[in-house]
């Protein structure tokens, strides 16, 4: 029976070792993606795709990276902004539509946002 108990633990640190090491690897290369999507870019070159992918990379990265206390509030802002719009937009056959919808202002902030991210590159935020 201890053997079992010692297998199960050895089981979930290592499936926990996996997990976070694959969590860091999707991390980085969502990090890389947003920092080659926009390190270069301007407003009128950057796709819908690159904005969708930087507001979803701010939804689920946002507290995990370092933004400045004002960086946070835009961040913030703009996923608001960004899911009140897409509740608004009507669906096609069930599905949303598949772009051009969102307005300038949103477009413009998120545009902004991605190019001050990329120019000063993404940190993780370390614990202390």
């Amino acid at each position: 029976m201890k053997s079992q108990i010692v297998l199960s633990c050895l089981v979930v640190i290592i499936g926990s070792l996996v997990w976070t090491a694959s969590a860091e690897q999707e991390f980085e290369s969502d990090r890389e993606h947003v920092i080659e999507a926009y390190k270069n870019a301007n407003p009128e070159s950057v796709g819908d795709s690159n904005i969708v992918f930087l507001v979803n990379f701010l939804d689920k990265y946002a507290d995990q990276i370092q933004l400045t206390p004002e960086q946070k509030s835009k961040a913030s802002d703009i996923v608001k902004q960004y899911n009140e719009e897409k509740e608004k937009q009507p669906l096609v056959d069930g599905v949303p539509p598949q772009g051009g919808w969102f307005s300038k202002l949103v477009r413009t902030l998120v545009v902004q946002l991605g190019i001050e991210l990329a120019t000063e590159g993404i940190k993780k935020a370390t614990e202390s």
